[in-house]
């Protein structure tokens, strides 16, 4: 299937993933503001995998969300503005909830991350998120290239991680959703 696991670990401080020399893009607290744009690669990248999330969710209960649609994570009192996410919980759909827009209960988390990559999207991100206690994967993908790094929680505070590149297949698990990860890049590989 291609799905190169590259190891599997417990992320006890966020000093661990520049480490492992994993990149993690920015986050903003909720003082800051969304970035205002994305390059044509990651709008691109980010269009075509929405399109491909929502065929495969249709029917069903999920909500996608793209950027720059928030989401609240209450452990780290924080807005963070990732490029795609989807969410399974009845929370995120109850307009009663009071905060029209915003995701705080995602499954799944996608960033683009952006290129060149700016020395401060190395670190904080992942360490935000895994403390969204319904979130079981987090992805970020380059925009150039098909390139994708999974990370996957397999129990509580243990997450795998794994990478996917060209003529591989891509298995998102919280989703239960295969694909190519040509189809994913299908708009820049076009080009």
């Amino acid at each position: 299937m291609g799905d190169r696991q590259l190891n599997s670990y417990t992320l006890p401080s966020p000093d661990l993933a520049p480490e492992n020399g994993l990149v993690l893009p920015h986050s903003f607290t909720f003082e800051q503001t969304p970035p205002s744009e994305q390059s044509p690669h990651q709008e691109g990248v980010t269009q075509t995998l929405s399109q491909l999330l929502i065929q495969h969710l249709r029917g069903t209960n999920s909500v996608v969300s793209l950027h720059p649609n928030p989401v609240y994570i209450e452990a780290a009192s924080a807005y963070c503005y990732p490029d795609l996410m989807v969410s399974h919980d009845p929370r995120d759909w109850d307009c009663r909830h009071g905060l029209d827009g915003v995701i705080q209960y995602p499954c799944l988390i996608i960033d683009v991350i952006s290129h060149p990559c700016p020395g401060s999207e190395k670190s904080g991100q992942f360490e935000q998120y895994r403390h969204i206690e319904t979130l079981e994967e987090y992805v970020w993908l380059d925009p150039t290239q098909p390139k994708l790094n999974c990370w996957r929680q397999i129990e509580p505070g243990v997450w795998e991680a794994y990478l996917y590149e060209s003529g591989d297949d891509v298995y998102l698990d919280s989703l239960s959703f295969l694909i190519e990860i040509e189809a994913i890049y299908d708009q820049i590989l076009t080009r």
